[in-house]
């Protein structure tokens, strides 16, 4: 068991028991309140009655010396004790009387309530004797018509079984409440040690049982967490697996450019050509690689600042129309006029000429790529439409992770970043990305941004 396990259980126990004695303490001095203002100190049973009429006829007719002889025959049978008080308040065989008792005894005789149990009479020393039984004294019952017998006498209870119960049951219950709630406590740090030592299949939402808390809702926020990092991990061991790739190729052909330079110094510059391209395209490749760590990071590369969003994408247009006339491709763009944007330019600038790029890259010779950009209730809309080859269904939602190219993009030219940086950038300004086929067999690419948020 776990310290949180017997931080529960002492809690609860403490509260528990704190509680029972709080009431039981409350109840008992209530009844005890109650009795001593309630309960009677004469005996008005009726069967009392028989008793004291005879101790009254007794008095009536023989006199005190004849009802103190009745008196003490009396205290030697099962019988109740009856007592003669005379007017001093002394009874007549010497017995010690409350005053409290005496004094409900002469209250009762002066209201009449119950003349049979309680009497007064004239005795022959011309004094008054008050007769009655205490409440102490058991009231005798019938038996068979037959006889008096006295009832059994009540036992009280000892507290100890209830207070022992008491314990018990607060125990199993407290317990019960402190593992409850301490068990998922367990399973989950079980699960964070699992997914720290490389588990990443590791999942507890099954082990919550059927309970409907917060704590099955951790659970479930715990799988979530796993899968997240699981996917993140996957990424990070492909981009690795794809970047040593990518560096491999060129690489491998420096090396094969360098030996062939040594074996045929007569073909210098053609050698030193390829070692100049293979070069560039390892620059260009570190740089790409560079970009898309930091925006993976969310680490900015530049201070957000207005700019004209339209005046830089038809520079973007320019430089690709440079670079697509060597292709016969044309790029169609009707400037929209001025459209105001506040973010970060490099990565607006790197998001829209990828997006560019990669359509000229792909159309066909002769083609054409359209560019449009349109604002409206609020967001801003690019399209960028190439009459290529297209992409399959099935590979859309792969061409914006990095080093993806589908088989109809395998004899490009890029290393299959420019859209991924493409998309994260877009993201990091709150905009979304997507791609889908248009009727003319190219694809077409989207970009929306909000232009509400000047931040």
């Amino acid at each position: 068991m776990g310290k949180l396990f017997w931080k529960f259980f002492f809690a609860f126990w403490l509260s528990l028991l704190t509680a029972g004695v709080g009431v039981g303490t409350a109840v008992w001095l209530h009844n005890e309140a109650l009795r001593d203002r309630d309960e009677p100190v004469v005996n008005l049973h009726r069967y009392t009655a028989p008793f004291v009429g005879a101790a009254a006829t007794t008095l009536r007719h023989g006199g005190v010396s004849a009802l103190r002889a009745l008196l003490l025959e009396q205290r030697a049978e099962p019988a109740p004790s009856v007592y003669a008080v005379n007017p001093d308040d002394e009874d007549i065989l010497g017995r010690d009387l409350p005053a409290e008792l005496v004094a409900q005894a002469r209250q009762i005789a002066r209201d009449g309530s119950h003349p049979l149990e309680v009497r007064q009479i004239a005795a022959d020393d011309g004094r008054t004797y008050l007769l009655f039984v205490p409440a102490g004294e058991a009231p005798l019952t019938p038996f068979r018509g037959e006889a008096f017998h006295r009832p059994p006498r009540l036992v009280a209870r000892s507290p100890v079984l209830p207070i022992t119960s008491g314990i018990i049951a607060s125990l199993l219950f407290s317990a019960w409440l402190a593992w409850y709630l301490a068990k998922p406590i367990r399973t989950l740090r079980a699960a964070f040690e699992g997914l720290a030592k490389g588990k990443l299949d590791t999942r507890v939402s099954h082990l919550m049982g059927r309970r409907r808390d917060e704590l099955s809702d951790l659970g479930t926020d715990f799988d979530h967490m796993a899968v997240q990092v699981g996917s993140l991990v996957d990424a990070q061991r492909r981009l690795l697996h794809d970047v040593s790739h990518e560096l491999r190729s060129p690489l491998s052909r420096l090396q094969a450019a360098i030996g062939l330079a040594r074996q045929q110094p007569d073909k210098m510059e053609t050698t030193l050509a390829r070692v100049e391209r293979e070069s560039e395209r390892l620059n260009d490749l570190v740089g790409e690689l560079l970009a898309l760590s930091r925006l993976e990071a969310g680490v900015p590369v530049a201070k957000d600042e207005e700019f004209d969003l339209g005046e830089l994408l038809a520079e973007i247009v320019d430089d690709a129309r440079f670079e697509a006339k060597a292709k016969g491709v044309w790029v169609s763009f009707e400037p929209s006029g001025e459209i105001l944007f506040r973010g970060q330019v490099e990565l607006i600038h790197r998001a829209l000429e990828n997006v560019v790029r990669n359509a000229v890259q792909h159309t066909r010779a002769g083609g054409t790529v359209e560019v449009q950009l349109t604002s409206k209730g609020g967001w801003l809309n690019l399209l960028v439409c190439d009459e290529g080859p297209g992409v399959p269904p099935a590979e859309l939602a792969k061409i914006f992770v990095p080093f993806f190219r589908g088989e109809s993009h395998q004899t490009g030219d890029g290393v299959g970043l420019g859209l991924a940086i493409a998309r994260l950038a877009v993201e990091s300004h709150d905009g979304s990305i997507a791609a889908r086929n248009h009727g003319k067999g190219g694809l077409e690419v989207s970009i929306r941004l909000p232009l509400q948020d000047q931040r």
